[in-house]
């Protein structure tokens, strides 16, 4: 039985960056072309769906409970997200944000943890990305809840559903960078239904003996990289690039992955870049924005590079969340809990 795979790393790394470099793109107006990166969140759910099953399925079976289940979800998840709350709550108030308040009030009344907010276009304003973590949630809990009745073949009846649901829901927006906003909060349900089942899927041919081959691993991360990229967009043809990468490609690629070794001068890069990428993905859109709080008022050369500077930064500052902030907690809470409920090796839990 496999407990850890230091192949996934690596790749979630390079989908955490992918994401943050859309961010800054957004934000700093510097043209990195990461503009299909919203694809990375397809493949958080491919690797989720996998990592999950290979951590817990047994155990579920076994006789963990719901509760006991969502207990360690919550444990894994909340701390980064709470700690990113606080920062986007700070720095909404320090824009000067008139919903300030009114989002504060939903921040201690906890609704933007499990369910989503009401103001603005964005579903989470304090942190948008939190949008695929409640579905994260979301989907764990539905799992867990309903794993005696996920066969192999109702799995693939899901997935089927959510998979045409999923190209209706690109036709529609053009696009499937959905689900973050009011606007287009229902194409998140196919998005995460579909990999998430993947996910589900995939660990369950490799645990029968159904594995695709080997492939090198730079490959297969520079395919990912260009997955984050939406190539010839004089062709306008998104929806269709979308629908492709998050139905065939990113499957493949995690397929593939579970299978392939990384390279011994690797592994260190690899194991760094898995465990900065949750903070990472959680925290790096406040601090973008505390950034762009005080760079907004400047132009030309001076801002352009001080935005590199910030970049730099931001990996800096989402390392040290996760050194002396997000692991200490975690620590503490699975100790708490006691190792025999710890469970056995160090699973992707993302």
């Amino acid at each position: 039985m496999r407990k850890h795979l230091a192949s996934l790393d690596g790749l979630r790394g390079v989908a955490a960056l992918a994401v943050v470099g859309s961010h800054f793109e957004n934000l700093s107006g510097i043209e990195l072309h990461l503009q299909g990166a919203g694809a990375a969140v397809d493949f958080f759910f491919v690797l989720s769906g996998f990592v999950i099953a290979l951590a817990y399925e047994r155990r579920l079976e076994s006789g963990l409970s719901w509760a006991a289940y969502m207990r360690i979800r919550l444990e894994r998840l909340y701390p980064a997200i709470f700690g990113a709350l606080i920062v986007g709550l700070i720095v909404s108030a320090a824009a000067g944000d008139p919903m300030s308040v009114a989002l504060a009030a939903q921040f201690f009344l906890l609704p933007v943890v499990f369910g989503p907010a009401v103001h603005g276009g964005e579903l989470f304003p304090l942190n948008g990305p939190q949008w695929s973590l409640f579905w994260e949630l979301a989907a764990n809990a539905a799992h867990a809840a309903l794993l005696r009745w996920l066969t192999t073949p109702a799995l693939l009846v899901i997935m089927a559903m959510a998979a045409a649901a999923l190209i209706y829901a690109s036709v529609h927006f053009g696009s499937l960078d959905v689900g973050w906003s009011r606007q287009n909060w229902w194409g998140a349900a196919p998005r995460v239904i579909y990999s998430f089942c993947m996910g589900l899927l995939l660990f369950r041919l490799d645990a029968r003996g159904f594995r695709a081959p080997a492939a090198p691993y730079l490959l297969i991360a520079a395919i990912l990289a260009a997955c984050m990229v939406r190539w010839f967009p004089s062709l306008g043809l998104f929806w269709l690039r979308d629908v492709v990468v998050v139905l065939a490609v990113l499957p493949a690629l995690v397929a593939v992955a579970i299978n392939s070794p990384v390279p011994a001068r690797l592994t260190g890069v690899a194991a760094w870049l898995g465990a900065l990428s949750y903070p990472l993905y959680a925290i790096h859109v406040p601090i973008l924005r505390t950034f762009e709080i005080g760079l907004d008022p400047l132009d030309g050369p001076i801002q352009t590079a001080l935005w590199w500077a910030a970049l730099v930064a931001t990996l800096v500052l989402a390392a040290l969340f996760e050194r002396f902030y997000d692991a200490p907690i975690r620590r503490w809470l699975a100790a708490r809990r006691g190792k025999a409920q710890a469970g056995a090796g160090r699973p992707n839990l993302e």
